[in-house]
């Protein structure tokens, strides 16, 4: 941070500039009769990319117009469409005020609307939907965003870290991970709804942006239509019912603007059974509009929620339960059914915008913003006692030796048959803990809540400024300041009367050790009761300042930008507890890790003629590794990847003493596109090619290992991944009423390297172990890696009917490193069939679905407005398609049988439906 700040004084971007022959377009769009602004309005320049939205005030402003005769087009709904012809040639041309009529009713008494608004089941496939001039106008973006959401589709197989959310100029991205949670605005589908999404490196106004792109939602008060809506939505995927009511007020004659909206959705059990849910939501935006050149905007919002999980399985217990859904989370108490695994979350967001226009080519926006609050879950914990989880694998009938199969057949008829067997048996849990507290003993069983508290300050600043007709800059300044303490709390002690706060996990290994065994010790042996801190406590720190700049060149036949940025992150741990086995490194502050980064990217598109484009864009950045893939275990100690010492040899025998880094170190990232556009009334149509380098990655997985009763922690180190493939999209209107659309992404996304991978001990019985990682040419794992889909549009009056076929394949089971080594294949010959069987990555079973959406849009008195939407995904109840999956992270070495811990999967919801009615006036 120390080095940023030095060089921060000397940094900027200068970009020359040449005077062409380029306009720009102003005007006003009225309402005819009243003469009242029309926001919202749509302006477009026919034949080209270039656009604008109305302010709340009707004007519109288009740049960079190469001179000539255009047809300007003026859309918004509930309005007969406006055209007309106007020669530019002049550097600032204004368009006479466009009067646009409202639409008349048919005979019927009914206004046909043009477009109808679908509202989204969840906030995921909401925010992946793109918006105003952007998404609009890409048939890919557009119709991947929605129709492949529920495959968990990742576009170019980018990770969400690679995507940015701003909420009004606020980066919303978590400061551990770099992803933006949007369960922290669910629910809020009309506050959010007005969004501008721009597809991965494309240049944006707001930021330097990233690699995965950029959706900027607007919640300014003004920029809301001024209205009262109530919608009521049923559905049977992850929630039950959810209800709506927004209220906007518009730019009020006074310059003050307010916007109001809530929702709750709720269910007792969504899709997956003995998943409940219960999420609130809340939203307001107030503006106040000084003058002509500042307005100040205040922006609250927030989502608690409340939910119970699923989780993956291996296909055996799926077998037994007679379900490819079957969630082991839950089990029934006194009659209810209870989830051991409930997350909770609650992370308010207060944002104050000031916009300052200096003047009619430059406008200044700063931002302040403050978030806090809680996420965690909650899970099973238990002290020298059986495993309550139903699904473990010494319950299974694959793990029983006897030969009769009688074990056998009697552990499958308690699955079909006793739900207590089935599910987890908190009856039996309490009766447990009741014969303990008769002997004095500390609770058995336990329910624990893994909890972060966290708080984040932003400030950030950007400009926007037209040189002339052929230039325009922009650049910004973005400063965060994060804070937060991740801890354990006793939940419910299920009946019992104590816990003792130590890991029992050493104490059994180490039974003369009463020191290393200590949570804390600064308090030993502390006795924990229901909503006390214990096991872990510590705090993360992490800082970052962002500078930024960009330049748009606009002329005839070539459009260009560049655009660079450069950062300082610093981060560190303060610990709060003592921890036995790490005494030296647990407590108090750890060393602080700094990392200066930089990227540039530049883009440059070919007008072919009016309505062909080729369009082709590079990048080259750094990028410092997150918190969350830098301390190996924050839980217990200080230390960060890159500390491993042993490393095997070749022959996988003989371990040989090396140092692998000197520590964490920054990604690299370089990669490029290439697209053709075509842009006809009758044709919309995207073909992109794609490559992205990703060099020096390091990847954490922590997770309790039964063969060595403690937690390890896997670090691979030195991860190299080229991710390169083909995305089309194309839009054909056949008729005025029918359309019919095409998406592929075809990918190819592979590890590219050896990585190092470290085994870690949290109870420090074994020495930190490393070996090489053979997933060279590996896929990678999470996302289908082909995805098509083809749809058909109809939209006639009122009505409108969509339906789409979509087929998806090569998608990859998350692997388990360890599986990859020589030591796995050890003690096996070279030509052993074994080999295979043991190092290959499974591929998942992929299918077609088949979605439907049929809505109608009634209009009264022109004044009150009842829209209906019915959509059915995955009609043809398609449950064998596997959506994910991991590999266990543990393996047989010595009997080296696959089977004995067989992967775990996550399946296609079988058919779903969502109904939303709304009315609005």
């Amino acid at each position: 941070m120390k080095r940023f700040l030095s060089i921060l004084g000397l940094f900027f971007f200068f970009f020359s500039f040449v005077n062409a022959q380029n306009s720009k377009l102003t005007g006003k769009i009225t309402e005819s009769g009243t003469g009242g602004p029309i926001p919202g309005a749509r302006v477009e320049v026919k034949s080209t990319k270039l656009g604008a939205v109305t302010d709340p005030e009707g004007f519109f402003e288009i740049k960079n117009i190469p001179y000539g005769k255009y047809t300007i087009v003026v859309t918004v709904p509930d309005y007969d469409p406006y055209e007309t012809t106007i020669e530019l040639k002049a550097e600032s041309v204004t368009l006479p005020t466009a009067a646009l009529m409202k639409k008349k009713s048919d005979a019927d008494g009914i206004a046909e609307v043009s477009t109808l608004t679908l509202d989204l089941e969840d906030e995921n496939k909401t925010q992946m939907v793109s918006g105003l001039l952007h998404s609009s106008e890409d048939v890919f973006v557009s119709t991947s965003g929605y129709t492949f959401g529920a495959m968990f589709f990742r576009p170019r197989g980018y990770d969400s870290e690679n995507r940015s959310v701003l909420i009004n100029n606020t980066d919303m991205s978590d400061a551990e991970n770099g992803r933006s949670s949007f369960s922290d605005w669910g629910g809020l589908n009309d506050a959010t709804r007005n969004k501008e999404a721009f597809n991965c490196l494309e240049p944006t106004p707001y930021s330097y942006s990233n690699i995965g792109g950029l959706t900027y939602i607007d919640t300014r008060a003004s920029d809301y239509r001024k209205q009262i809506k109530v919608s009521y939505s049923l559905t049977n995927r992850t929630y039950r019912d959810r209800i709506m009511l927004t209220y906007a007020t518009g730019l009020m004659k006074n310059g003050w603007a307010l916007t109001v909206s809530g929702s709750r959705r709720w269910s007792n059990e969504g899709y997956v059974e003995g998943t409940s849910y219960d999420a609130w939501s809340y939203f307001l935006a107030v503006e106040k509009k000084i003058n002509k050149y500042h307005s100040l905007n205040l922006t609250i919002f927030g989502a608690p929620t409340r939910r119970g999980s699923g989780a993956a399985a291996v296909q055996e217990a799926d077998n037994l339960a007679g379900s490819n859904y079957y969630n082991p989370n839950w089990g029934l108490q006194n009659g209810e059914k209870r989830n051991a695994r409930i997350k909770t979350n609650h992370e308010p967001t207060f944002i104050l915008n000031h916009f300052w226009t200096i003047n009619d080519k430059t406008k200044l926006t700063t931002t302040a913003s403050y978030s806090f609050g809680t996420n965690g879950w909650t899970s099973l914990n238990w002290y020298n006692a059986a495993d309550p989880r139903p699904d473990y694998y010494r319950y299974l009938p694959s793990y029983q030796l006897d030969p009769t199969g009688y074990t056998q057949n009697l552990i499958t008829q308690q699955w079909a048959n006793d739900v207590n067997v089935r599910q987890i048996n908190w009856n039996n849990l309490y009766q447990v803990n009741y014969l303990g507290n008769l002997e004095g003993n500390q609770a058995t069983y336990i329910v624990e809540r893994n909890e972060t508290k966290s708080s984040l300050f932003g400030f950030n600043s950007h400009i926007n400024k037209d040189i002339n007709t052929n230039v325009s800059v922009s650049g910004g300044l973005g400063i965060r300041s994060y804070f937060a303490n991740h801890y354990k709390v006793l939940e419910d002690l299920l009946g019992g009367t104590y816990w003792v706060d130590i890991d029992q996990y050493n104490q059994r290994d180490f039974p003369g050790d009463s020191v290393s065994a200590q949570n804390d010790l600064n308090h030993p042996n502390k006795v924990i009761y229901q909503g006390d801190k214990f096991g872990y406590n510590y705090d993360v720190h992490n800082d970052n300042i962002n500078l930024w700049a960009q330049g748009n060149f606009t002329y005839d036949k070539v459009d260009f930008f560049l655009s660079g940025s450069i950062s300082g992150t610093e981060f560190w741990r303060t610990g709060h507890m003592k921890n036995g086995r790490h005494p030296n490194n647990s407590y108090g502050d750890s060393k602080k890790y700094d990392f200066l980064n930089f990227g540039i990217k530049g883009g440059i598109t070919y007008k072919i003629t009016g309505r062909h484009f080729l369009n082709v864009n590079a990048f080259y950045m750094t990028r410092a590794p997150f918190f969350t893939n830098t301390f190996i275990s924050p839980r217990t100690r200080d230390d960060v990847v890159g500390k491993a010492d042993t490393l095997w040899d070749n022959s996988g025998k003989t371990p040989t003493y090396t140092v692998l880094n000197s520590g964490p170190k920054s990604e690299k990232i370089y990669g490029a596109d290439a697209s053709i556009i075509v842009r006809y009334p009758w044709l919309n149509m995207r073909l992109t090619y794609f490559y992205t380098h990703f060099a020096d990655g390091t990847e954490i997985t922590s997770f309790y290992h039964d063969d060595f009763q403690t937690y390890v922690n896997y670090v691979m180190m030195g991860i190299d991944k080229t991710q390169q493939g083909v995305e089309f999209g194309a839009e054909v209107k056949a008729t005025k009423f029918m359309s019919v659309v095409g998406v592929a992404a075809l990918g190819q996304y592979i590890y590219t390297s050896r990585p190092v991978t470290t085994i870690s001990f949290d109870n420090g019985s074994l020495p930190d172990t490393s070996a090489l990682t053979y997933i060279k040419n590996f896929y990678v794992s999470g996302t289908p890696q082909v995805a098509l889909s083809l749809g058909l549009n109809f939209n006639y009056k009122y009505w409108y009917l969509d339906i789409n076929g979509n087929f998806y394949d090569q998608n990859w089971l998350d692997f388990n490193p360890e599986r990859r080594t020589e030591q796995a294949i050890a003690n096996l010959g070279p030509d052993d069939p074994l080999i295979k069987t043991i190092t290959d990555q499974q591929m998942l079973r992929g299918g077609f679905t088949l979605d439907a959406s049929l809505g109608k849009s009634i209009r009264i008195k022109y004044k009150y407005f009842i829209n209906i939407n019915l959509s059915v995904s995955n009609i043809l109840n398609n449950t064998d398609i596997q959506s994910g999956g991991y590999e266990q992270n543990r393996f047989d070495f010595e009997g080296q049988n696959v089977n004995k811990f067989p992967p775990k999967y996550y399946y296609y919801y079988g058919r779903t439906y969502f109904l939303n009615v709304s009315f609005r006036i």
